[in-house]
């Protein structure tokens, strides 16, 4: 993802700014989700680097056109795929800067929740903190390999006390909440270690806090876990 050095501040400015241009266009056919959404708007303490979004309303192909058309505005396109549960971007913004991915989603689950919210005079729906926890438990356990991101994050959300959305578990796992906790549980103590618990993490950190992800997140999330299963 990263071709040069990450200057933070200048990167959120071009999220931020691309943003509010997709939701001028497009409020109402999606949501906002994902690590930067979870950074601006519910406190999340990393920085993220790319925008993820639900579409909640097909887009046509005018509109994916549209979309392509405000992205340009930020920088040039390298990499467009419409494949059948997604719409990737990649887009370079700046030379010697790190590429943004920006990612629709087309497979919408139908107990996600959003909320309506105005950012910087334009509206726009997020998905609420119960969705955002969930879908973040569920992809932790998800993906091929391990992201510590995700397990970064599953641990924030639950410290400040976002709730579960229990049914949403159900629908994508097939289990009641119970019992994808104890397998959340099995698989974080199978699959993190000190040693790949800040694969990914390191530069969206500051020395500080890697020092902590590294001692005490695998144990602190495990502790959180269990409180939700007593």
């Amino acid at each position: 993802m990263t071709k040069g050095a990450l200057n933070l501040q200048i990167h959120k400015q071009i999220l931020t700014a691309i943003l509010l241009d997709i939701f001028k266009k497009f409020n109402g056919k999606l949501g906002f989700k994902g690590g930067t959404c979870a950074y601006l708007f519910y406190n999340l303490p990393r920085a993220s680097l790319d925008l993820d979004f639900d579409i909640l309303t097909s887009l046509t192909e005018s509109e994916k056109d549209n979309l392509r058309t405000v992205l340009q505005k930020h920088g040039e396109i390298k990499n467009f795929r419409d494949k059948q549960f997604t719409l990737f971007f990649l887009l370079d913004y700046q030379k010697n800067s790190p590429n943004i991915k920006i990612e629709l989603n087309k497979r919408i689950w139908k107990n996600n929740e959003y909320n309506s919210i105005w950012f910087l005079g334009v509206e726009m729906k997020i998905v609420d903190k119960a969705t955002m926890l969930t879908n973040k438990m569920v992809a932790l356990s998800n993906r091929k390999q391990p992201v510590a991101r995700d397990i970064f994050d599953v641990y924030y959300f639950l410290k400040v006390g976002f709730p579960i959305n229990e049914k949403l578990i159900k629908e994508r796992t097939g289990k009641n909440l119970k019992d994808y906790l104890n397998f959340l549980l099995s698989f974080i103590e199978k699959n993190y270690t000190p040693k790949n618990v800040l694969q990914g993490l390191g530069e969206v950190l500051d020395q500080k806090q890697k020092d902590w992800v590294k001692k005490e997140l695998v144990s602190e999330t495990i502790k959180e876990l269990e409180k939700l299963i007593k």
